[in-house]
């Protein structure tokens, strides 16, 4: 278990506490909705979905968080700016907590900001993600917006070494300030296997050492593009799940505070892997502060005997 000299930062995110020393608070988990290749998915481009399924899902998810104690973010994806509004104005609808918004179009983006501010979203929403290759009217729209939570990404084709990630990361940081972010989750990137997965581990406990400040991680990156789970009689959905939950549980040992478990689907195997490893960091916190003579609180998950 990480027991780290540097004091940890804890900010609030739109009502859910996330960072701090290892075991202190409740790993929170990230579920994504309305990306391609999900099957609630209708028509990506004009935001078109089953909203009944997607309702079980979201409610699955919020009675995990409820059981295990582990709170729950949802990731909304949007194609187009159409799409965008739709599934955000749909998912604060059915949804009370905190959410990102991510998408590969930049108009799709900007969208969301508008439509955050514009609703009264703003406590509530993190962008996802301020990096150093941001376009100026993105920079310009989240600097004028009243958005001050956002995930920051440490990441670059060109940063192979801790060093060089560490770099990115205090780069971004300092960038992510003059946009007007004051509460932040630190990404260093999971890639996927063969291709650097393992190095965002290093970084995370890198962050926490020397920085302080809250991370997270998408781990199911890195089984996205695993060659070996494509195998005749390796690929059906219960190997991927068991890769992503691996992936999940590896993070949390990491000392990542928030952890992005790729699609919502997934959330029963996800939480209630997590909440298993939950306890063991629980005893192991526990054993570490009485040793080190440590006054620090301890997130007392329930164990279920």
């Amino acid at each position: 278990m990480f027991v780290f000299k540097k004091e940890q930062q804890v900010f609030d995110f739109g009502g859910i506490r996330i960072g701090g020393h290892p075991g202190e608070n409740p790993t929170v988990l990230i579920g994504g909705l309305f990306f391609k290749g999900q099957s609630i998915m209708e028509d990506t481009r004009e935001g078109l979905f089953d909203k009944k399924t997607a309702k079980d899902w979201i409610d699955s998810g919020v009675s995990m968080s409820d059981r295990t104690g582990h709170p729950l973010v949802i990731q909304t994806f949007g194609r187009t700016p159409a799409a965008m509004e739709k599934h955000l104005s749909w998912l604060v609808d059915n949804f009370d907590g905190p959410f990102m918004f991510e998408s590969t179009n930049s108009k799709a983006r900007l969208r969301a900001i508008e439509y955050c501010e514009e609703s009264g979203l703003t406590e509530r929403a993190i962008y996802n993600s301020i990096n150093l290759s941001m376009k100026e009217d993105e920079k310009d729209k989240l600097k004028q917006s009243s958005l001050e939570m956002a995930v920051i990404l440490g990441w670059s084709p060109r940063a192979t070494t801790l060093p060089e990630r560490l770099d990115i990361v205090r780069d971004v940081l300092i960038f992510s300030e003059s946009l007007g972010i004051k509460k932040v989750l630190v990404d260093p990137a999971t890639m996927p296997v063969g291709a650097g997965y393992g190095l965002e581990h290093r970084t995370t406990i890198a962050i926490k050492s020397e920085l302080g400040l809250p991370t997270c991680l998408a781990p199911h990156n890195a089984p996205s593009a695993w060659r070996f789970i494509r195998q005749t009689g390796l690929d059906d959905k219960s190997i991927q799940t068991a890769t992503i939950v691996a992936a999940t549980v590896a993070a949390q040992l990491f000392a990542t505070d928030a952890i992005m478990f790729g699609s919502l689907t997934h959330s029963k195997e996800v939480f209630t892997s997590v909440a298993l490893i939950a306890n063991a960091m629980a005893s192991a916190v526990a054993e570490a502060n009485s040793a080190l003579d440590i006054d620090k609180s301890i997130f007392d998950p329930p164990s279920f005997e």
